[in-house]
């Protein structure tokens, strides 16, 4: 067993502090590290668009580890090979979900490119307006809307008046992409499926 779990489950009873500590342990731990990086190159091209480097990356799989420690779902014996399999499933996540955007975003685009079958465009904008604030107005000003917005500094002062948050102009394909993946999951899970 690795040192990190050894002292884990005794940390976290002492409270924040003893949070940290343990928080501290696992950034410690150089299999943790080697399969951030190992991973990261591996994945680069699902994992990048989330993460600038590896080290950021490394930053997201200990807060993974930490939380599944937390809740009593950590490695029993072989740790390394625990935090290998994490990792990779992680990957694996970013995989899947970046095919499930691909395939929503090709149907999306399609219908930018489309004269525009109301019914379609109709179905497409009640799973929009389903979605919180930032992503419902994103996604049809920058999908739907007549006259598309594409524009980011555009995108941002409409989430500003619409919404009342500020965003960076920086910020707005990330937010777009994970509005994507949570349109790819509401068509996905409802029954009444939309690209059939």
């Amino acid at each position: 067993m690795c040192k990190s779990c050894e002292s884990f489950q005794s940390e976290i009873l002492k409270g924040e502090e003893g949070k940290k500590n343990a928080a501290r342990l696992l950034f410690e731990e150089e299999s943790i590290r080697k399969n951030a990086r190992h991973f990261f190159r591996k994945y680069e091209r699902y994992v990048s668009s989330l993460y600038e480097n590896w080290e950021e990356f490394y930053i997201e799989i200990v807060l993974r580890i930490f939380k599944e420690k937390e809740a009593g779902r950590g490695p029993r014996e072989n740790c390394e090979g625990y935090y290998f399999k994490l990792t990779r499933n992680v990957c694996e996540e970013m995989v899947r979900a970046s095919n499930r955007w691909k395939a929503t975003e090709e149907q999306l685009t399609r219908l930018d490119e489309l004269s525009g079958d109301p019914y379609i465009i109709e179905k497409v904008k009640k799973y929009i307006a389903k979605m919180d604030c930032k992503c419902a107005h994103l996604m049809y000003h920058y999908h739907i809307e007549e006259q598309l917005v594409r524009d980011r500094e555009q995108l941002v002062k409409i989430l500003a008046e619409k919404c009342g948050r500020d965003y960076t102009t920086g910020s707005i394909p990330v937010h777009l992409s994970g509005c994507l993946g949570k349109l790819a999951d509401m068509i996905e899970e409802d029954e009444d499926k939309l690209f059939v």
